[in-house]
């Protein structure tokens, strides 16, 4: 794989390609692939497959600790064969709850401080792109139902931005648990949320967190923020202060 970043594309710019069962690489870019999951790609994934956080996060991925990040970075795992445990013979079984680098290929989204842009992702065997549909980036996007999945990537990546501030910010195992389970193991985090003094401490929408999985994965990034970064992404409540 291949990342032409001899053009940098705006929304507006425009490329070919079509991916169908009808060429021969069909399938081909679900193997021999390493794959980062965000938060968000595990919330919809797990839903989709009906299963818990823990047992999703146990079944079908790794961690380790991120060479440049020192923090938890979670990979999707793949078969024995190097394929993807979704690929089918007629496409992906959880597509439309399918990971945000998935719904983007062939784009790659890279974000500045204030300017998004892409690049195409190369690789030897894709014929989509001597597919005539052309597309501008905005309409892939659009079409890929990709524009959520962007959006709560960004508010993953705003913690990920507070550890570039920080960077000989040395972490403890206690607090890389803290980091897994308030972005990954939800579940557990909202138990914890649940079952700990941690409401007595911060001012939370109770109900929105027990009935939302997204809320809950924003409050975690928020509160690794705030414990780990100082900072000011949580309401103390009067009491605790």
């Amino acid at each position: 794989m291949t990342l032409d970043t001899s053009e940098k594309l705006t929304k507006d710019d425009k490329f070919k390609f079509s991916c169908h069962k009808g060429i021969s690489c069909f399938n081909k870019c679900c193997s021999d692939l390493t794959l980062f999951l965000m938060p968000y790609d595990v919330i919809r994934i797990r839903k989709n497959l009906g299963m818990g956080s823990a047992e999703f996060l146990e079944k079908y991925t790794t961690c380790q600790i991120g060479d440049s990040s020192g923090l938890p970075v979670v990979f999707l795992k793949m078969n024995e064969d190097k394929t993807c445990p979704f690929v089918t013979t007629d496409g992906c079984r959880i597509y439309p709850d399918r990971p945000g680098a998935c719904r983007l290929y062939p784009l790659a989204r890279m974000r500045g401080t204030k300017e998004e842009y892409y690049y195409i992702v190369r690789e030897e065997h894709c014929e989509g792109f001597e597919e005539e549909r052309e597309w501008t980036v905005r309409e892939w996007i659009e079409d890929q139902d990709a524009k959520i999945y962007n959006r709560m990537n960004d508010i993953f990546m705003r913690l990920l931005e507070s550890r570039l501030k920080r960077p000989d910010r040395q972490f403890t195992d206690k607090e890389l648990t803290m980091f897994y389970m308030a972005c990954y193991n939800l579940d557990r985090f909202r138990k914890f949320v649940n079952e700990t003094n941690f409401l007595e401490y911060f001012e939370v929408d109770e109900t929105h967190i027990n009935e939302s999985d997204v809320e809950l994965m924003k409050l975690g990034i928020d509160w690794i923020r705030f414990s780990l970064f100082r900072e000011p992404t949580m309401k103390l409540r009067t009491e605790a202060q």
